[in-house]
């Protein structure tokens, strides 16, 4: 039985209590595998970061670009089309951006 095909009857009270630890250890592995990608996703994305700071550090600008974040921001409100409200889509990329800053503090400290 499909995790998602199970909603409606676990909102008739149709299943076991056995189906339905069954059903939560089911969608707890797939909320594990969801965030083994959202980390190799962050990592990849830290990737980008590090290589735009040193081409920024090499272009004589600086780390923090307030336009550049507020795009960011604008563009992934713009985008969220799930059961997240726009502003906590908003809440988790400003703290995704507040530790892109840091690391881009980082790299810039180290390599000088």
């Amino acid at each position: 039985m499909d995790v998602l095909d199970s909603i409606t009857e676990i909102n008739n009270h149709s299943l076991s209590i056995k189906e339905k630890e069954e059903i939560l250890e089911q969608i707890y592995s797939e909320i594990d595998s969801i965030d083994d990608s959202l980390v190799e996703l962050l990592n990849y994305r830290a990737e980008k970061y590090e290589l735009s700071s040193l081409l920024k550090k090499q272009l004589g600008i600086p780390n923090y670009s307030p336009k550049r974040e507020k795009e960011i921001l604008k563009r992934v409100e713009h985008s969220n089309i799930s059961n997240l409200s726009s502003i906590e889509v908003k809440q988790i990329f400003e703290r995704i951006i507040d530790v892109s800053r840091a690391m881009q503090k980082r790299i810039r400290d180290k390599s000088k």
